[in-house]
């Protein structure tokens, strides 16, 4: 996982290797707060799918476009996986097919296989505008995909090809918006508010709204889509864009609250909330949605946002778990909200409300931690997190970890949203050699995103660092 300085460097640590595919299934036993709801008895990953590396190695096959793998997807029919890449001059995002039976990936040809920021062999141009891809979004309904570029601070839109999984840049500038403080504008771009250093995208349930993080702007902007072309326009005036009470944005809304150097962004399934992690704040801030004009507005005081001894943080509250704040996710059923906390190798759980949107952290396994941590529960392979997914019954919830080479899993009490990882080795796959009581598992090189498919059969992981990278398959057994 390639990130900014400002993250901790155990990210950057550790050579790539990658070993011959694993076969080997696991059961989980759990105890705690998570056995005493009904759900499976049993669950494990199996790798009979292969796992793809950058250069071939370790008995994967090669795939381009995808060294320092920082973010996966996969498109709603769950027929294509694309991934986004951190890989310099050449980050790229990279699309495959998938099979739905074996959850096995293979590259898309030529020219297709990737789209990259500068010339890779086999891959389609996009010059100039995908400077670093932190994050991937795709519309709901799969005709669009949206790449965001750290290094370029741009948004990249590409319409998709259903049936043979091609992504084609929206011609014109209809495929690009470009933060306004980029001089002179890219060409085949339209400036935008508030997305300097973009790393965080979502696209709202309903397929209505973008929204994107702006790194460096402390800032959050919305854009209208045409869900019949794809492009975005961005909403006029200060509905544009909502920025940290400390700066300067241009043209923002400067009154939020937990902002500070945000990474990524992530919607409610019933689309009334957007959650944002801001690494800066070691926060969460809190935005309730318009449905009909997606514009945002955060609760008032003290539902904010809620931090660990944050920055920026007026009318927040105070929680355990959320140093160096990067990754979240909300579960399926929407009740409850996970973040990341990048520094402090930690997990946070919290009710959502409903309603509101607002944010109450769990009593039980309210921070989970990789060392012992003062109010945290101590568990293993969160070094360094770095993306969250769930089972799609949302009885599962998986955590990629780059400090510990690692996917760590959590059962899920769905009642009251406990996280509890299982005793034995199920608990978490890592590179060998696995340390801490982990199965052994390939391409988990300093894994990146994380996602499961629609039909709830496999995980999908992307990592690497500047020099390397991997897509990994676990296939998910039940």
């Amino acid at each position: 996982m390639w990130v900014a300085a400002a993250l901790v460097a155990v990210l950057y640590l550790g050579g790539f290797a990658l070993m011959p595919v694993s076969s080997a299934a696991f059961t989980a036993t759990t105890t705690g707060p998570a056995s005493s709801f009904a759900a499976r008895s049993t669950f494990g990953f199996t790798q009979t799918a292969p796992c793809f590396s950058s250069s071939g190695s370790g008995g994967c096959p090669a795939a381009t476009g995808i060294v320092g793998g920082a973010s996966v997807v996969v498109s709603p029919d769950g027929k294509h996986v694309y991934s986004g890449s951190v890989a310099g001059t050449t980050s790229s995002v990279a699309a495959f097919s998938r099979n739905a039976t074996t959850g096995a990936l293979t590259q898309l040809a030529s020219p297709d296989r990737c789209y990259s920021n500068a010339y890779l062999a086999g891959c389609t141009t996009v010059q100039d505008l995908l400077l670093s891809v932190y994050d991937l979004a795709i519309s709901p309904d799969g005709k669009h995909v949206y790449a965001v570029s750290f290094g370029k601070s741009t948004l990249v839109a590409f319409s998709r090809n259903a049936t043979t999984g091609v992504l084609t840049k929206l011609s014109g500038t209809n495929g690009c918006r470009s933060d306004e403080s980029v001089t002179p504008v890219p060409t085949g771009c339209i400036s935008a508010r508030g997305m300097t250093a973009a790393d965080g995208v979502v696209v709202s349930p309903d397929g209505a709204y973008v929204y994107v993080a702006g790194h460096n702007s402390h800032s959050i902007a919305v854009f209208a889509r045409n869900s019949t072309t794809g492009v975005l326009t961005q909403l006029s005036g200060t509905s544009g864009c909502y920025a940290d009470s400390s700066t300067q944005a241009t043209g923002c809304t400067e009154t939020a609250s937990g902002m500070r150097k945000p990474y990524y962004v992530r919607t409610s399934p019933d689309g009334r909330s957007v959650y944002v992690a801001g690494n800066g704040s070691n926060a969460v801030a809190i935005f309730q949605r318009n449905m009909t004009t997606g514009a945002l507005s955060q609760p008032a005081g003290p539902n904010k946002c809620v931090h660990t001894n944050g920055n920026g943080t007026t009318g927040c509250t105070a929680v355990k778990g959320l140093s160096g704040a990067y990754h979240l996710g909300v579960s399926p059923d929407g009740a409850h909200v996970y973040a990341l906390g990048n520094t402090g190798g930690t997990v946070a759980s919290f009710t959502r409300n409903t309603t509101t949107g607002v944010l109450t952290q769990l009593g039980t396994n309210g921070c989970l931690a990789a060392a012992t941590t003062s109010g945290c529960t101590t568990v293993r392979a969160i070094v360094a997190p770095t993306g969250i997914d769930f089972s799609r019954d949302g009885l599962f919830a998986f955590v990629s970890a780059s400090g510990s080479n690692a996917v760590a899993v959590f059962r899920r009490d769905s009642s009251i949203g406990v996280l509890t990882q299982p005793t034995d080795t199920s608990g978490c796959i890592a590179l060998p050699p696995a340390t801490g009581g982990c199965t052994t598992g390939d391409g988990l090189s300093l894994p990146g995103g994380i996602a499961t498919s629609p039909d709830g059969r496999d995980v999908y992981v992307a990592g690497g660092d500047g020099a390397a990278g991997n897509v990994t398959v676990l296939n998910l057994t039940h």
